[in-house]
């Protein structure tokens, strides 16, 4: 019965994601006009956004190639899909203020877009054949160098003791960075700045039984190795929050009430077998929910098994790393480099979450590159190749 179907950030998705939709249309759609066997999505009006310029599908040890390949723009379908293009940035609006602010805000957006194409002027380091090294304008600069966390979390989260239970101060400010274990010490660090006692969640861990045929992995894997693994996209064993703390969702619990993966929360309250929190961003703004421990499974290959682990779906999120970020939309974003982004778009997700450029600060340690005040900016051009310009 549906007129439209809407999928968003699809470049982030695998094309046989897609091919698999268009051929499960196929065979529902056929059951009432067998000419839709032979029409793209069984002739329903698939609407597709997303960027490009942004994180790409994410292929576990696939090379560059594997990657651009499992890009939607590579499948047969592609060829049936008609491109419209964004021409007006949503966040960092132009036609607005003074003539100055315009100025800066049209010569900002220019820069962001010709990062997110490559198109920046570039260097490269020894032995490396892509110049990839590009200089940061120093008006974005927070700091070179050896970067010290107390001093980036003063300037990202200036008199923290006096707002840290300000909603609109937590809303509109995080720090971004590249990997999961550099967020996971940037939450903690602000954890212990937070006044409050922390509460403890443990998860519940065990092997899907569908997922092995050897009965001998229920045995051989003992539980606290089971607590010990972290896995993508699943909170870790050990949960600790505090009352006032900003979190992520990690789930789709329930979309109609504002509960999505991506959503960020502040914790009210925590008890022992529920956590109450109140949205601040979203459609739902100030709504207060319930959060239930749900099952969660692994698609990890580095492992043997599936994973089963009963936890709270959420992580503290005063930092979060780039890939999560997409979809944000924040006053002040501080990009967090004490390693320089490693896959396509990353760079330009983060520098692109700032609704303005007087919000955006790069924190980079470039004590041991060769080139000081750049950092990696890493794109694949050829995933352009089919695109409009």
């Amino acid at each position: 019965m549906a007129s439209l179907i809407i999928w968003d950030e699809a470049p982030m998705d695998n094309m046989f994601a897609f091919e698999a939709l268009d051929r499960t249309l196929r065979d529902v759609m056929a059951f009432q006009n067998p000419e839709a066997k032979w029409k793209i999505f069984g002739g329903k009006v698939v609407l597709l956004g997303g960027d490009f310029r942004q994180v790409l599908p994410i292929i576990p040890k696939g090379s560059r190639q594997d990657v651009v390949q499992a890009s939607i723009s590579r499948t047969s379908l592609w060829t049936e899909c008609k491109v419209y293009t964004l021409r007006k940035s949503m966040r960092v609006i132009e036609g607005e203020g003074s003539e100055q602010k315009q100025q800066r805000h049209r010569l900002f957006n220019e820069w962001l877009l010709a990062m997110g194409r490559g198109n920046l002027e570039a260097s490269a380091e020894d032995n490396e054949e892509e110049a990839t090294w590009i200089k940061i304008p120093e008006q974005y600069i927070g700091s070179l160098g050896e970067l010290e966390l107390k001093k980036v979390v003063a300037e990202m989260y200036p008199d923290f003791d006096f707002k840290h239970n300000d909603e609109n101060y937590l809303r509109e400010r995080a720090i971004l960075t590249p990997l999961n274990e550099t967020a996971d010490f940037i939450n903690n660090y602000m954890a212990g700045l937070l006044p409050g006692d922390e509460v403890t969640y443990r998860s519940c861990d065990e092997i899907c039984s569908s997922s092995t045929e050897c009965e001998d992995h229920f045995t051989s894997y003992p539980t606290e190795y089971l607590n010990s693994l972290v896995l993508q996209g699943v909170p870790h064993h050990e949960l600790k929050l505090k009352v006032g703390m900003p979190v992520m969702l990690l789930r789709n619990i329930s979309p109609v009430r504002g509960l999505c993966n991506g959503t960020r929360l502040i914790i009210s309250r925590l008890g022992q077998f529920i956590v109450e929190g109140k949205i601040i961003t979203g459609s739902k703004v100030g709504h207060k929910v319930m959060i239930p421990r749900i099952v969660m499974t692994s698609s990890d290959t580095k492992i043997p098994f599936v994973l089963k682990r009963r936890q709270y779906p959420l992580r503290p999120c005063y930092a979060m790393t780039i890939n999560k970020s997409q979809g944000q939309s924040l006053n002040h974003v501080g990009v967090y480099l004490p390693k320089p982004v490693f896959s396509h778009g990353q760079l330009y997700v983060a520098a692109s979450r700032t609704t303005s450029p007087e919000g955006l600060r790069f924190y980079i340690d470039d004590r041991e590159q060769v080139y000081k005040g750049h950092t990696r900016n890493i794109v694949y051009k050829e995933v352009f190749n089919n695109l409009p310009n």
